[in-house]
């Protein structure tokens, strides 16, 4: 796998992960809804982007949602959208507990890996960017060595979304909640939008994938990886948006007694210790074959499955 960025790269990769299974009700809608969005407004801005998708664990009784995402834009290609299947194997490797069903943080790696553009920005399906990002972009002022991040604007779960745009984003009384972040680590929400150079993500090469009891606070764990590796956090002083608290929040009391429990891991991991990655990250060495023209998939190999624990020296906190 070539890692390599070329000049005829986009500016900015966008890395997502998902599946076709419906999860937390009407996935496949939000997620193209929040996708068109993003388009429009990057399109309109002429930032040069590109959309990495990466399908984890795959169901073997429904269609790809690669390929729903590509019948839902027929005039997208791949310059502007490349998706990547994985095997479903690979999650059986590299999971360590039976009641995490999605490697979400793995899977990004694997579009982390593959991103061309200059910059990455790892996010969620059901992320709509406000018009001060698109306009940071614009400006084609971001710095490398510098991890941004952007605050989550939580609106109403009742929203209605069938038509988004500025207004119904930026008014106040739409908002339920706004997930607050702050120095050093700025871990609040992190998954939603964290915004690095290529060049020091596959520096500090991705996402933990050597603790795989949890995904939950693996966004969290990134921050603190990269303030210990000299990498600078930066507010970006705008934010990002999301209809509804998200499902970690509706259903974290019901495992607020039993957090071993939860199907996101035990909450009560140790997010603050560095870890250190294999250099085969991001499922770096597994076999591809193109399954069409926006779609490759990642056959499964046990020798891109980085081992769990390396015994070459001792890691602490980075507090």
């Amino acid at each position: 796998m070539n890692d390599a960025a070329s000049d005829t790269d986009p500016y900015l990769t966008l890395v997502f992960t998902g599946r076709n299974d419906d999860f937390g009700g009407d996935f496949n809608g939000r997620f193209f809804r929040a996708l068109d969005f993003n388009r429009a407004q990057l399109t309109a801005a002429g930032i040069p982007y590109e959309f990495v998708f990466v399908e984890w664990r795959p169901l073997s009784n429904r269609r790809y949602l690669a390929t729903e995402l590509a019948d839902a834009f027929p005039d997208w290609g791949p310059s502007e959208l490349r998706s990547f299947v994985v095997d479903p194997a690979y999650h059986d490797a590299v999971s360590l507990n039976p009641r995490v069903q999605f490697q979400e943080f793995i899977a990004k790696n694997v579009g982390c890996r593959r991103a061309r553009a200059r910059f990455v920005l790892t996010t969620n399906t059901d992320i709509y960017l406000s018009r001060g990002v698109i306009d940071l972009l614009k400006r084609r002022a971001l710095e490398s060595g510098v991890l941004y991040r952007a605050a989550r604007h939580d609106l109403k779960g009742h929203s209605d979304v069938s038509f988004m745009d500025w207004d119904v984003l930026e008014d106040e009384r739409n908002w339920e909640v706004v997930n607050k972040i702050k120095p050093p680590f700025y871990t609040n929400a992190s998954g939603d939008f964290l915004l690095l150079d290529r060049d020091s993500t596959h520096r500090l090469r991705g996402f933990n994938e050597v603790y795989r009891n949890a995904k939950i606070h693996m966004d969290g764990n990134f921050c603190i990886k990269a303030y210990a590796s000299g990498v600078r956090l930066v507010d970006v002083g705008a934010p990002v948006y999301h209809v509804g608290r998200g499902t970690l929040h509706a259903q974290r009391g019901v495992f607020r007694s039993r957090p071993a429990d939860a199907p996101w891991g035990d909450i009560r991991w140790n997010k603050d210790v560095i870890y250190d990655n294999g250099e085969y990250w991001g499922l770096g060495a597994a076999p591809e074959r193109r399954l069409d023209a926006l779609t490759t998939y990642l056959d499964f190999d046990w020798s891109t499955v980085g081992p769990m624990v390396e015994l070459k020296r001792v890691v602490t906190s980075a507090r």
